[in-house]
C-alpha cells in the first residue's frame, strides 16, 4: 500500500459519501490506438456522472476520507457493505453504494489490531460467512525503526458478522523471505507480494488470486495467480498454489511462479516499467472476467495509465488478453480533477457494479468506475463490434 500523502477538501453535497459538483468534459469510447477496432476485443465508454467520494479512513496526521488499496463490497439482504482501509480496515454500510452510513473500525484481534493490515477481497458464502484477504506490511524488513521499504505477504480471514470482527486463519501467499533487496530505488517495497484482488470462479471450485510482486528475482517480477480449492476455505493454511511454468504446481508460502503480465524493467533498479494491482470481477454483459491494471513508469509507481484485460476461463492464466490502455495519463487527470494533488495518482482503479446484488466482483453493462476510491466516472463496457451509443 502506498501512504504518506497530506491534504482535505470540502464536499458541495453529500453524507458519508460526498458526492461533489464539478463541471462535466465529454468522454469518448476508449477504443485507442493501443486497442484497434479489429482487435476482437471488447472495448469500453466512458460516461460522465455525479462524483462520488467513499467514506474513506480518517487517520491522524493523513488526508480525510483515505484510501489505500482495492475497497471490497458485498450484500447483505438489503443491505450493501463495503470495505476502505488505510493502515487498517474499516466497514461501512447502507441501502446501495451511493447511501452508506457512519464507518466502523473492524476487529482483527488482539494482535492483528495493531499491525498494517488492508482488507483487498470479500467474498459472502452462502451460509452467510464472509471470507476475506488481507494485505499485511511488516515493519523493518529493511532497516530498524522503519515500516519502509517493506515487503507484503497476503492473508485470509474470516467473519460471522459481515466484517465488523475477523478471525485470522493465517498467510496464504508469501515470497522467499530471502528474496528481497534493501538497495531498491523504490520508496514502497523491497520485496513481497501482495497489491492483489481475488475471485471465486463459477463453478465454485477455486477461490483465484492476482497479486503483485516486487521480489529481488527480476523473472517473478510482476502480476502472478495463485489458487485455493473452495473446500479449503476454512482450513487455508498450506492449500494455496501458486501457477509456474504453465502448472498450479507450487506452494503460496515461499513458492516459485510465473508471472501472466511479467514486469518490463527490474522494479528495483528506479526505472521501473510494470503492470501492478489487478482489479477482477466477472462481467455479466460480456460473460467473461476482466481485470483492471496499474501500470508503474518508474520505481517510485508514477502512473502511465490504466489498463484492462479479458479471459473467460480463469483455469487457464494464459487466456488474458494482451492489456490495452483505456485511460492515458491525460485521461487519469481529467478523471480525478477537482480533487487535491496528493491524492491525483490514479492508483487502485476499480469497477463496482451500481445494481442490487453487484458489487466489486460483479457488474453488468454499466458500472462505476473508481481510483483510490473517487469517482467521476460510469464505464460502460461493449461487446467485440458492438458501437456506442
Amino acid at each position: 500500500m502506498r501512504h504518506g500523502c497530506q491534504g482535505v477538501w470540502k464536499p458541495v453535497v453529500g453524507s458519508c459519501i460526498l458526492v461533489y459538483c464539478l463541471l462535466a468534459t465529454p468522454w469518448g469510447t476508449a477504443q485507442t490506438k493501443d486497442a484497434p477496432a479489429n482487435s476482437g476485443l471488447p472495448s469500453v465508454r466512458w460516461r460522465e456522472a455525479t462524483v462520488i467520494q467513499m467514506p474513506g479512513i480518517d487517520n491522524p496526521g493523513y488526508s480525510r476520507h483515505e484510501i489505500d488499496s482495492n475497497s471490497p463490497a458485498h450484500w447483505d439482504g438489503d443491505t450493501f457493505y463495503l470495505f476502505n482501509s488505510f493502515l487498517h480496515p474499516w466497514r461501512n454500510s447502507g441501502p446501495d453504494l451511493m447511501h452508506l452510513g457512519s464507518s466502523i473500525s473492524t476487529q482483527l484481534g488482539q494482535i492483528d489490531d495493531r499491525l498494517w493490515i488492508w482488507i483487498e477481497s470479500t467474498w459472502k458464502d452462502d451460509d452467510g460467512t464472509l471470507y476475506g484477504m488481507y494485505h499485511y506490511e511488516p515493519d523493518n524488513v529493511c532497516f530498524g525503526n522503519d515500516h519502509l521499504p517493506t515487503a507484503p505477504k497476503i492473508g485470509w480471514l474470516r467473519s460471522l458478522d459481515n466484517g465488523q470482527s475477523w478471525q485470522d486463519l493465517g498467510f496464504v501467499l508469501a515470497a522467499d523471505p530471502a528474496d528481497f533487496r534493501c538497495d531498491t530505488k523504490s520508496p514502497w517495497d523491497a520485496g513481497g507480494e501482495g497489491d492483489f484482488s481475488a475471485i471465486l470462479d463459477r463453478k465454485k471450485e477455486y477461490f483465484y488470486c492476482f497479486f503483485s510482486s516486487y521480489v529481488k528475482n527480476f523473472q517473478e517480477q510482476g502480476v502472478g495467480v495463485a489458487r485455493m480449492r473452495y473446500a479449503d476455505r476454512d482450513n487455508p493454511a498450506g492449500k494455496a498454489q501458486k501457477w509456474y511454468k504453465g502448472e498450479f504446481s507450487e506452494p503460496g508460502i515461499g513458492g516459485h511462479f510465473t508471472p501472466i503480465f511479467p514486469a518490463k524493467v527490474d522494479w528495483h533498479g528506479g526505472n521501473a516499467d510494470i503492470l501492478w494491482g489487478p482489479a477482477i470481477h466477472w462481467n455479466t454483459y460480456l460473460n467473461t472476467f476482466v481485470i483492471l491494471l496499474n501500470h508503474a513508469s518508474d520505481s517510485k509507481m508514477t502512473q502511465e495509465g490504466i489498463y484492462i484485460t479479458y479471459n473467460s476461463d480463469l483455469a487457464n492464466p494464459k487466456g488474458w488478453s494482451e492489456p490495452q490502455r483505456i485511460l492515458d495519463r491525460d485521461g487519469i487527470m481529467k478523471a480525478i480533477r477537482g480533487f487535491p494533488p496528493d491524492l491525483s495518482n490514479g492508483w487502485y482503479p476499480e469497477v463496482i457494479g451500481t445494481s442490487k446484488g453487484e458489487t466489486d466482483k460483479l457488474c453488468g453493462r454499466t458500472g462505476r468506475f473508481f481510483m483510490k476510491g473517487m469517482s467521476r466516472l460510469e464505464i460502460i463496457f461493449l461487446k467485440p463490434g458492438e458501437k456506442a451509443e
